[in-house]
């Protein structure tokens, strides 16, 4: 049997079967957890044999005292009112949190753009441009890239943005 379904068992106050006592004499954790789980519920019964005190003489008396001083201090009508205010404070305080949020932060996509997207977009540029010089759709033809030094100049500076 496994400790967990002993424990189970124990606590909940099910008969002790063989298996059950056989597994607490062989097992040394479940054995403790058994001895101090009837202590705790011989000291529960205990508690529930033992009769409350009776109250000390006037107890009565400064208990209604107490309790109609507090009422005359703080009356019903006041406790309805205060809790409605302090509710509109909290719901005012909550729209006043949520328009400063919708100020705060964009309208649509992240705060920060990541480093994954800029770089997709830059290979993006240069295979376009690679392209373009390849089959010289910007006017240059595909052999003059290597022999004009203007036209070499130009794939520099192009690449390097």
């Amino acid at each position: 049997m496994r400790c967990d379904a002993v424990r189970q068992i124990v606590e909940e106050g099910m008969t002790r079967t063989p298996a059950v006592e056989a597994h607490v004499e062989s097992c040394a954790g479940c054995k403790e957890y058994l001895r101090k789980w009837e202590t705790l519920r011989a000291g529960l019964v205990a508690l529930r044999a033992e009769e409350p005190p009776e109250p000390m003489i006037g107890f009565t008396t400064r208990l209604m005292r107490r309790l109609e001083n507090a009422s005359a201090e703080f009356p019903f009508g006041q406790q309805l009112i205060d809790q409605i205010a302090k509710r509109v404070v909290y719901a005012t305080l909550m729209v006043a949190f949520m328009l400063g949020l919708l100020l705060a932060l964009p309208s649509s996509g992240p705060l920060r753009s990541s480093g994954i997207s800029e770089s997709i977009l830059v290979q993006n540029q240069v295979a376009t441009l690679a392209n373009e010089q390849i089959l010289g759709v910007d006017g240059v033809e595909p052999g003059d890239s290597l022999d004009s030094p203007a036209a070499t100049d130009d794939t520099e500076v192009q690449g390097s943005k």
